[in-house]
């Protein structure tokens, strides 16, 4: 039921895409006619799943009834201090800085996280190694059909 929930909220927006016959970037149409019940939120665990209809945060507390039900917990790169969007697959390095850490290091335990990262630690506030900027429209692979469908989209044409 949720996952069909989704796909319709999906197809509903996809088809007012469409529909959107202005002259309007991509962005503004997907924008503009996104589907009054395309909503942050989750689903009750239950044999009937109910939805509950809430923004997400980024908190194992139970702030909130999704976070009750399904709590959200770090991972070692946030730990780290990297972005919550997980986008950095691999981090450009920096020198370790013992400024950079809210604990003072003894000269032993310098030595010892240099002795670990014998490169650097990783500089989370440039982008990722290799990382490509989100490009919407482009085509991963040889699908004309796909393709075809989707520049129509993009160029407000009808069906095929």
């Amino acid at each position: 039921m949720p996952l069909a929930r989704a796909f319709e909220v999906v197809a509903r927006w996809v088809e007012a895409i469409k529909a959107d016959r202005s002259h309007a970037s991509l962005r503004t149409k997907v924008i503009r006619n996104r589907p009054a019940d395309a909503v942050d939120g989750c689903y009750t665990a239950g044999t009937q799943p109910e939805f509950i209809a809430e923004p997400q945060t980024w908190s194992s507390l139970p702030d909130s009834q999704c976070n009750t039900l399904w709590p959200s917990y770090s991972a070692p790169r946030q730990v780290a201090g990297g972005p919550l969007a997980a986008n950095i697959l691999k981090c450009d390095l920096k020198a370790i800085d013992p400024g950079d850490y809210a604990v003072s290091f003894t000269p032993a335990e310098l030595q010892r996280l240099q002795d670990i990262f014998p490169n650097g630690v990783c500089d989370w506030s440039r982008r990722g190694v290799n990382h490509v900027p989100l490009q919407v429209g482009r085509s991963f692979g040889p699908a004309p059909t796909n393709h075809d469908e989707y520049q129509d989209l993009l160029e407000g044409g009808g069906e095929h």
